[in-house]
C-alpha cells in the first residue's frame, strides 16, 4: 500500500468513528433528556455511554486534527523565515511531535496494561475500563502516524505542508487580490 494509501485508510478509520461517534452522542443525549423529562428517569448506563464515546471522539479527533493540519501553531518566527528555513523547521516540529506522539502512546499502553490487571469496570454497565481507555493510545498512534506522514511528504515535496494533504499556504482575506 502506498503512503497515500495509507493517509487515506487512516482518514476513512478516523471520519466513520468521529462521526458515529458524534451521532451517538448526540443521540444518547435527547434519548436521555427526553426520558428524564417525560418518565423523570435519567438512565445511568446512558450516561455512562456518552462518557465513553467521548473519550473516543477525544483521542480519534486529535490524530483526525493533525491529519487536517488543524492543530494550533505558534507562528510569529516560523512566518518570517524564508521558504527552507520554514521547510527544516516543520520537519523538526513535525518529526518530534510524531516521535512524543508514539512515545505518549507507549505509556497509554502501559497504563491500559494496569487498569486490565486492576480489573477495573464501570459501574453501570460493568464494562472493564480497559477497554475504554484503549481510546488513548489508539488515538495518539495514529495521530504519530499522521505527523510521520507529514514528515515524509515533507521529505518529498519542494513545498511546506502542515499535513499529508494541506499545504502551508494562507487563504485570501475578503476583498484581497
Amino acid at each position: 500500500m502506498s503512503v497515500k494509501g495509507v493517509f487515506r485508510a487512516i482518514q476513512t478509520v478516523e471520519a466513520t468513528i468521529l462521526a458515529w461517534g458524534i451521532i451517538l452522542i448526540a443521540a444518547l443525549t435527547i434519548f436521555n433528556v427526553a426520558s428524564r423529562s417525560l418518565f423523570g428517569i435519567s438512565l445511568a448506563y446512558v450516561e455512562e455511554l456518552s462518557q465513553f464515546l467521548i473519550i473516543l471522539v477525544t483521542f480519534v479527533g486529535l490524530s483526525y486534527g493533525a491529519s487536517q493540519g488543524r492543530h494550533i501553531r505558534m507562528t510569529a518566527l516560523y512566518d518570517q523565515l524564508p521558504l527552507g528555513w520554514r521547510k527544516v523547521l516543520m520537519l523538526v516540529i513535525a518529526g518530534s511531535t510524531s516521535l512524543l506522539l508514539f512515545v505518549l502512546a507507549w505509556y497509554a499502553i502501559q497504563y491500559v496494561r494496569t487498569v486490565a490487571e486492576l480489573g477495573t469496570v464501570s459501574p453501570a454497565l460493568q464494562v472493564p475500563l480497559y477497554l475504554v481507555y484503549c481510546a488513548a493510545p489508539l488515538g495518539l498512534a495514529l495521530a504519530g502516524i499522521q505527523y510521520a506522514l507529514t514528515v515524509v511528504r515533507n521529505l518529498r515535496e519542494p513545498e511546506v505542508y502542515l499535513s499529508f494533504e494541506k499545504k502551508d499556504e494562507y487563504e485570501p482575506v475578503e476583498g484581497e487580490i
